[in-house]
C-alpha cells in the first residue's frame, strides 16, 4: 500500500481510553506532526512498542490531549507496515480532532476493516483469520469470542492444512 490510514479505532461513546490508530509509509511522520513526547525527541527516534507519554495537538497546535503513543515498524505490526497507536482519554470529540489533525498531516481515513485488509494483503493474516477478526467483532458469548480468537490464532489453518497439503 502506498497511503497511509488512520481511523478511531474504538467505539463512538464515551469511555476512559479511546485509541486511533494509524498505518502506512507515513505514519512516522504523522505521529511527528501531531504527537510530541515529553521527553522532546520525535516518535520516529523512539522503539518499537515503547509507551511514550506526551502531548496530542489538534490540527491547529493545540494541545488536546496528554496521552500515549507506541509504534510499530515494518513488518513487526498488525498489517505489516509502520503502524502508530495514540491511546487517549476516551471524548469522541477529541479523538475525532486527533482524527482529524492525523487527516492533516497527511493520512486519509481508513474504509471500515481496512487495516485486517492490509495484514491480509501483507501476509500477517490468512483468509480465515481475517474472517475471524469480524466474528471477534461481531461475538455475543464468550464462547463465541472463544471460538473466533481460537480461529483468528490459526486453529482452522492448522487443522486444515495437512488435508489442504495432502490434496496439492
Amino acid at each position: 500500500m502506498s497511503d497511509t490510514i488512520a481511523a478511531i479505532a474504538t467505539g463512538g461513546t464515551i469511555s476512559a481510553i479511546g485509541i486511533v490508530r494509524v498505518s502506512g509509509p507515513g505514519a512516522l511522520a504523522a505521529a511527528d506532526a501531531v504527537f510530541h513526547p515529553a521527553d522532546g525527541r520525535p516518535m520516529s527516534a523512539h522503539a518499537d512498542r515503547l509507551l511514550v507519554y506526551g502531548r496530542l495537538l489538534d490540527a491547529r497546535g493545540r494541545v488536546l490531549d496528554l496521552c500515549l503513543c507506541t509504534v510499530s515498524r515494518a513488518p513487526h505490526s498488525y498489517t505489516g507496515e509502520e503502524t502508530v497507536e495514540l491511546q487517549c482519554h476516551g471524548s469522541p470529540a477529541m479523538l475525532a480532532a486527533g482524527l482529524e489533525a492525523l487527516l492533516a498531516a497527511g493520512a486519509r481515513q481508513a474504509g471500515p476493516g481496512e487495516f485486517t485488509r492490509r495484514a491480509f494483503l501483507n501476509g500477517k493474516l490468512d483468509l480465515t483469520q481475517a474472517e475471524a477478526v469480524v466474528d471477534l467483532i461481531d461475538a455475543e458469548t464468550a464462547d463465541a469470542a472463544a471460538n473466533a480468537a481460537g480461529q483468528l490464532g490459526g486453529a482452522l489453518k492448522r487443522a486444515i492444512g495437512p488435508v489442504y497439503d495432502g490434496l496439492t
